[in-house]
C-alpha cells in the first residue's frame, strides 16, 4: 500500500470545510456596529489607521476585521488599507431604513456569544445553553438586564421594520377586522404598520409586558396613532390575560419562543376572551427547501430558550388543542408566512 505523500494539496471539500470552522463574521459585524464604523465612512473611504483613530480602537486588528467583512461584501478596501462603506455596510447604521444595527450588536452581544459556547449542552440535555451559562431563563434575565434587553427590543424592532410592509400587505384581511391586538408587540412596529396600511381597522391593542409598553410610548409612529385614538396599550402578561372584545389577535416572531402547551393557553384565553376572532400568526414555517436563515434561527432558539421553529402539521396541532383551526398558510415574499386560524365551531370534536 502506498502512502499518500504528506505534501500532497487539501481536498477542495478540506478547503470548503475549513472555511466553515471559523466564527468570527458576526462578532467582527458586531464590532464593527458597536463602534459605529459605518458611520465613520460616510463622508467618503478612510485608511485604517485614521478611522481606528477616531473610532478609539487599534489600527491593525481594525484593518483585519474590515478586511474580513469586505470578503462577504460588508465594507470595500477600495486600495490596501483604505475601507467604504457598501450597501451592506450602511445598514450597520442606526436610523437608517432597514437598519440591522441593533441585530448586529446583539448577535456579537456576551450573554448570546457564551451561550453558543454551550451549544453542547443544548445536544446532549435539550435545554438552554444560555441557562446553564447565566443560571436563569432569557425572559427573566433580560428584565434584569436593562441594557442588553433595550438592545433585544431594538433588534426585534428594526427586523420588524424590514419586514413590516411586506407582511402586512399580504394579508388584506385585516381590514375586516375592526380590533386588532398585537399579542407579545414589543415596541409595536408591526401594529403600526396595520394601522397605517388599513384605515378600516379602527381600534389597535398593543399588549406585552409593562416594560416593554414603556418603550413602546416613545416610538414616534406608535405615539402619533395613540393620539389619534387608534391604538391603545395593555400592560399585561398575555399568558395571565388578553383583551376582550378583539377582531383578530396577532403575533409576530412569538411562537418559537415557546412550548405547545403555553401556546395552547394563550389560544385558549383568546377563545374565552373574543369567541369569534381570527388568529393570525406571523413566522418562520419549517419546511423543505427553507433557507439557511431558518435553520440558522431554528438554532438560535434552542440554544437561548429551548424553543423551535415549527411545520405547518406542528402549528395545525397547537391551533387545534387551542380552539382554532389552521385555515391556510399565507406567503408573504420573506422567510416569514402568515398561518391565520379561524375558531374552531366544535373544538372539542
Amino acid at each position: 500500500m502506498t502512502a499518500v505523500p504528506q505534501t500532497a494539496p487539501a481536498s477542495a471539500g478540506a478547503v470548503f470545510l475549513s472555511e466553515l470552522m471559523f466564527p468570527s463574521t458576526p462578532r467582527c459585524l458586531a464590532l464593527a456596529a458597536e463602534f459605529r464604523i459605518a458611520e465613520l465612512l460616510i463622508e467618503g473611504p478612510l485608511p485604517a489607521a485614521e478611522l481606528a483613530e477616531r473610532a478609539g480602537v487599534a489600527a491593525g486588528p481594525l484593518a483585519k476585521v474590515l478586511a474580513l467583512l469586505a470578503e462577504d461584501g460588508v465594507f470595500e478596501e477600495t486600495e490596501p488599507g483604505v475601507f467604504a462603506n457598501t450597501e451592506l455596510s450602511e445598514l450597520l447604521r442606526p436610523g437608517v431604513p432597514g437598519s440591522m444595527d441593533a441585530m448586529a450588536r446583539m448577535v456579537g452581544a456576551e450573554w448570546l456569544w457564551s451561550s453558543w459556547g454551550a451549544l453542547d449542552h443544548s445536544l446532549e440535555t435539550g435545554r438552554p445553553g444560555f441557562e446553564k451559562v447565566h443560571g436563569t431563563a432569557l425572559w427573566p434575565w433580560l428584565q434584569r438586564n436593562p441594557a442588553a434587553a433595550a438592545t433585544f427590543n431594538q433588534a426585534m424592532t428594526d427586523f420588524t421594520d424590514a419586514l413590516a410592509d411586506a407582511l402586512v400587505a399580504a394579508y388584506p384581511d385585516f381590514a375586516r377586522a375592526g380590533t386588532v391586538c398585537d399579542l407579545g408587540g414589543g415596541q409595536g412596529t408591526y401594529l403600526a404598520a396595520i394601522l397605517n396600511a388599513y384605515e378600516a381597522v379602527g381600534r389597535g391593542v398593543l399588549a406585552d409586558l409593562p416594560s416593554v409598553i414603556e418603550q413602546a410610548r416613545t416610538q414616534p409612529d406608535v405615539a402619533k396613532l395613540a393620539e389619534q385614538g387608534r391604538l391603545e396599550f395593555q400592560p399585561v402578561d398575555f399568558f395571565a390575560g388578553v383583551p376582550a372584545g378583539i377582531g383578530a389577535y396577532v403575533t409576530k416572531q412569538v411562537w418559537h419562543s415557546w412550548p405547545d402547551e403555553a401556546l395552547v393557553r394563550l389560544l385558549r384565553r383568546c377563545r374565552e376572551a373574543s369567541p369569534g376572532a381570527r388568529f393570525v400568526a406571523a413566522e418562520l414555517v419549517h419546511r423543505a427547501g427553507v433557507p439557511r436563515f431558518v435553520k440558522n434561527f431554528d438554532l438560535v432558539m434552542l440554544v437561548t430558550m429551548s424553543g423551535e421553529v415549527r411545520t405547518e402539521a406542528q402549528f395545525a396541532e397547537v391551533f387545534r388543542r387551542g380552539g382554532y383551526r389552521l385555515n391556510r398558510v399565507v406567503p408573504t415574499g420573506t422567510a416569514f408566512s402568515l398561518l391565520e386560524a379561524v375558531p374552531d365551531p366544535d373544538p372539542l370534536g
